[in-house]
């Protein structure tokens, strides 16, 4: 499924909200508890899922915040990449979908060799034999 975006009407509400000041709060931005960054939005704007789009598909006013490019990266980096990574990891794991473990069998259609037949049994590079 693609990634819905904003509106603009979006946009422009959760700039007016935040008065050109950053939205984020609290630990999830790295920030301590119960703290509002408050840096000026005129270096930049970045508007971030609140909670993540990923498992909410979520794009209304109240899940909008607008931060700057700095809490962005964090929650990014911190909180929204390994959130989203996990939750495709469970769903791939609900369907059956598995990583492989290990190395695939010398010979096999997936490794990098193939075994000729001949009497010795020689391995040769795939790519090139």
């Amino acid at each position: 499924m693609a990634r819905a975006e904003f509106t603009k009407q979006t946009k422009r509400a959760t700039l007016k909200r935040a008065e050109g000041r950053c939205e984020a709060q609290g630990a999830l931005y790295g920030l301590p508890l119960g703290q509002r960054c408050n840096a000026s939005l005129a270096y930049g704007v970045e508007f971030d899922h609140v909670v993540l789009e990923a498992n909410s598909h979520d794009n209304s006013l109240e899940n909008c915040g607008a931060v700057c490019p700095k809490c962005h990266r964090y929650k990014t980096d911190h909180h929204d990449t390994p959130t989203a990574a996990k939750t495709l990891r469970q769903q791939d794991k609900n369907v059956g979908i598995r990583k492989r473990k290990g190395r695939p069998f010398p010979g096999s259609r997936d490794s990098n060799f193939k075994v000729k037949m001949t009497a010795t049994g020689r391995k040769v590079e795939r790519r090139w034999g």
